[in-house]
């Protein structure tokens, strides 16, 4: 049974999508199903929420597959509304929008036990030391590291000068830098937890 490979074409998908065909949404779930889960995963609080939140952006692109514009690749419209599910959620739960998931999963699977559990810990103590940033801040290092936004598109999307994203990403980035640091020099990696 030779299975017929899915075509990624973004003017393929446009055409699809544009014409109402439901089949857009499984070319969408079978291109880019990986990263749309990845960014849940960034913007939600748990693999539950960001499960959800992909599930949410799916149903939404089924009820507004003909208001694609096509100002913009597909995969960027998706990501978008996976991240705004995650906001929606955040929103219920506190008053502040701005909210993100902090828990860094990164995507290196070929690793050493010893090497997975230092990974994980330095990945915990990276949530820890973005979520004490300024929401804002946190907002700003997310899209820029996580998402490669430029710093242009995080200030239209902030409603903010490019000149001022700029400086407080820097502000943030030694920050984090710093604080990460200082919490490897104390200990709070592999050896605290009494490994050899």
């Amino acid at each position: 049974m030779a299975s017929t490979p899915i075509s990624c074409d973004s003017g393929e998908l446009v055409a699809l999508m544009r014409s109402g065909d439901m089949e857009a949404l499984d070319r969408i779930t079978r291109c880019f199903g990986d990263r749309l889960i990845g960014v849940g995963r960034r913007y939600c609080r748990s693999e539950e929420e960001a499960q959800d939140a992909v599930q949410d952006a799916m149903v939404s692109a089924g009820e507004h597959l003909r208001d694609f514009r096509g100002d913009g690749p597909v995969e960027g419209w998706m990501v978008r509304m996976v991240a705004n599910a995650c906001h929606r959620m955040r929103r219920g739960r506190k008053n502040d929008p701005a909210l993100h998931d902090t828990e860094v999963v990164l995507p290196d699977f070929r690793r050493s036990p010893e090497d997975a559990l230092e990974f994980g810990q330095m990945s915990e103590i990276l949530g820890q030391v973005l979520d004490e940033l300024p929401a804002r801040d946190r907002v700003i290092v997310l899209l820029a590291e996580a998402e490669d936004w430029t710093g242009p598109e995080i200030a239209d999307k902030l409603g903010m000068t490019s000149g001022a994203v700029r400086t407080r990403l820097s502000r943030a980035r030694t920050r984090v830098r710093a604080a990460m640091q200082e919490r490897v020099e104390t200990g709070e990696t592999l050896g605290a937890s009494g490994g050899s």
